[in-house]
């Protein structure tokens, strides 16, 4: 259970920041132009949901918590460990429940893609892939 729920933490950090990254960047505009009216709305819908979601998680951390997540004396990794056991079950069920809605919304939006769109997509995140492997300032 408590890998489930560590599993859970990082993707929906995971996601998030890809999310935060991702629409930063020109290949969001130029993915988004292909997208239909609705599928943009199930999008924005899930960014607002995932920004409200964030900022309850936020404001349900303890003391305790927010100093885990300061601590720049242990590394990433080990404070999400110390973070995710210092979880109360309130603070899992949230986690969980973002997840679990993240998954659906993702179905639902793959469902909803044409055969021309998936194409598309497949196209600019696999550049998108081979942009970031090459070496910067050469």
């Amino acid at each position: 259970m408590n890998k489930r729920i560590t599993i859970l933490l990082f993707l929906l950090l995971g996601l998030i920041s890809v999310q935060t990254s991702f629409s930063q960047s020109t290949q969001y505009d130029l993915i988004m132009k292909e997208l239909t009216q609705e599928q943009k709305t199930l999008l924005q819908k899930e960014k607002e949901m995932i920004k409200s979601n964030r900022e309850a998680l936020k404001k349900s951390l303890t003391k305790e918590q927010l100093r885990i997540l300061t601590d720049k004396s242990v590394d990433l990794s080990k404070r999400r460990v110390m973070l995710l056991k210092s979880f109360t079950k309130q603070q899992r069920t949230l986690v969980k429940r973002q997840e679990e809605r993240l998954r659906v919304t993702r179905e639902r939006f793959k469902k909803s893609l044409t055969d021309n769109q998936r194409k598309i997509l497949k196209d600019r995140v696999e550049r998108s892939r081979r942009d970031r492997k090459k070496p910067r300032g050469n």
